[in-house]
């Protein structure tokens, strides 16, 4: 159960402008990746965190649109607070690839939220602090000729 808020700061490194870019399927977009760092002093396990939240230009995007992808695996937020054994490491970027027919070309307001449990900040049984991993970017979309194609 979350006790305490802190706020980070680094939130420049959190969203990863290289990996801004939309999805295809058959040459027409389905969605867009977006990559995110840790700004954490320390790694965690996936199942460490507390909420996902994407605004694009203002807009929230439902999290069932999400597949959070990590270690060569995806999974949906649903399953991230089961995943113990899966370790987000702090020089490992993770993807959110969010199926929402993709974004236009261009700049784009990206806003992240994301808290998690410390498991190094516990103050008493199931009572952990809880980090504000946060940031809002502009960010431009990567052209056509960095596609991601998925199969």
């Amino acid at each position: 159960m979350p006790t305490v808020f802190i706020k980070l700061g680094f939130n420049d490194k959190v969203l990863c402008e290289k990996r801004f870019r939309n999805i295809y399927l058959n040459s027409v977009p389905v969605g867009f990746n977006l990559g995110i760092n840790l700004n954490y002093y320390r790694g965690l396990h996936v199942s460490c965190i507390q909420k996902i939240e994407v605004k694009v230009d203002g807009e929230v995007l439902p999290e069932q649109l999400y597949l959070f992808c990590i270690n060569g695996k995806k999974f949906s937020i649903n399953q991230l607070k089961d995943l113990y054994a899966e370790f987000w490491g702090t020089k490992n970027t993770a993807n959110l690839e969010i199926y929402n027919n993709g974004l236009l070309e261009g700049e784009h307001e990206v806003e992240l939220t994301l808290h998690f449990r410390s498991p190094y900040l516990r103050f008493a049984p199931r009572f952990y602090g809880t980090i504000d991993s946060s940031a809002r970017k502009r960010m431009t979309l990567i052209s056509n000729k960095e596609e991601v194609h998925i199969q």
